[in-house]
């Protein structure tokens, strides 16, 4: 485990940890702190410095590594293939949650594309809602293994249907298994209306849906939830979407598990 700061007049050192104690207490120890960031609305994010120190820290196995990210400073970098494709050589995840009213930097874009080419996802919110959002982010700490990482770029109306799956569970075994699904690739804006989806088992015992009184609400772009789903039934998830205008939209689609399932394909890049 590895914890750092970033956008801080003096760039600070990755920590690692073998433990969740000291994890913890290096977290506590270094909790965001304005007066020690840039102080400007110009200077962009060192979040890529950052990163490929990681990338590149001779310490630690990157093969399978969660990264989370919590930003509210935009990078100005506009090419970040050569990070992202040393992260997808790795199989490394990268999640984040970013604050749609940033502090500083110019591009934010970057940072949605590192996350969907990883088979992660990128959430735009601020407020509570970032902070609720980023939250369910860290459910991957308890589901780590993703089964399902799909993509669909859509407009207007319509529905998407994902085929009949089962959890990585074995047979006859409840799990929870954790979801996310994002509506946009930047932040939210008036050409979309509404989502809603139900994922329900095969044999018709089992059925959720969002909207309900049981679902949690959307986090700016993102809605996330978990459930028990039994590794004997077969399940199939099917999206309604509503977007006011024809330009296209990106819905990211997700799913992890407790049990162990292996390395999905990557999007195209």
């Amino acid at each position: 485990m590895a914890n750092v700061r970033f956008d801080t007049k003096q760039e600070e050192e990755i920590e690692y940890h073998t433990d969740t104690k000291s994890l913890n207490d290096s977290l506590y120890s270094h909790q965001p702190d304005p007066s020690l960031g840039y102080g400007d609305k110009t200077t962009g994010s060192n979040l890529y410095n950052v990163l490929k120190k990681f990338l590149n820290n001779g310490k630690v196995s990157l093969c399978g590594a969660q990264v989370l990210v919590l930003a509210k400073r935009y990078p100005d970098e506009s090419d970040v293939s050569d990070i992202i494709s040393q992260l997808r050589a790795n199989h490394v995840m990268v999640h984040i949650a970013v604050d749609s009213i940033p502090s500083g930097g110019s591009n934010s874009a970057t940072l949605y594309k590192m996350s969907f080419q990883t088979n992660g996802y990128c959430l735009f919110a601020t407020g509570s809602d970032l902070y609720y959002g980023f939250h369910c982010i860290t459910w991957i700490l308890q589901y780590p293994y993703q089964f399902i990482a799909q993509n669909f770029v859509v407009s207007g109306s319509g529905r998407i249907e994902i085929p009949a799956f089962k959890t990585p569970g074995p047979p006859g075994y409840p799990e929870d298994c954790s979801f996310a699904i994002t509506v946009q690739n930047h932040t939210l804006d008036n050409s979309f209306v509404s989502m809603n989806y139900t994922i329900e088992s095969t044999d018709g015992s089992y059925v959720y849906e969002f909207p309900s009184g049981i679902a949690k609400p959307f986090y700016g772009t993102a809605q996330s939830a978990w459930w028990d789903l039994n590794g004997s039934l077969s399940y199939k998830w099917t999206i309604d979407y509503h977007y006011n205008t024809d330009a296209p939209q990106i819905i990211e689609c997700r799913m992890y598990s407790y049990f162990y399932h292996d390395f999905l394909p990557l999007p195209p890049f």
